[in-house]
């Protein structure tokens, strides 16, 4: 048997009991489940965006999973980023702006801008 491959940009994730998140919503990472973005730390790692929205309200730690598209993704530009940043991560100032500072690791950490453009900054999101 060979060595499994995979190339798709599609990632399921257990979630935490007591979340809902919504679809095309930032998908956050504690402790391996998905959260959404309202209840990330600075310390969460981006998983990714959601494809459809999934309720786990009421249920425990992993009872549901979510799919997460990984890749590029565009955002609002806070003001701050600029082509020179290509390469540099780039952090969250909330769920649809982001900034190339952390504000001193209080901000999670989106991903690496890949690209600026007039109207956003392209950033790659998930984990590799």
């Amino acid at each position: 048997m060979g060595t499994a491959k995979r190339t798709g940009t599609r990632r399921d994730y257990p979630i935490k009991g007591g979340q809902y998140i919504g679809g095309n919503a930032v998908v956050m990472l504690a402790a391996g489940l998905a959260i959404g973005f309202a209840s990330a730390a600075p310390a969460n790692i981006c998983a990714g965006v959601s494809n459809l929205g999934v309720d786990n309200t009421t249920g425990f730690d992993g009872e549901t999973r979510i799919g997460v598209e990984v890749g590029e993704h565009k955002f609002l530009n806070s003001g701050d980023i600029d082509n020179a940043d290509v390469g540099s991560d780039a952090f969250f100032v909330d769920e649809g702006s982001l900034s190339i500072s952390s504000d001193t690791n209080a901000r999670p950490k989106a991903g690496v801008i890949t690209q600026v453009e007039s109207d956003g900054v392209w950033v790659w999101l998930g984990i590799k």
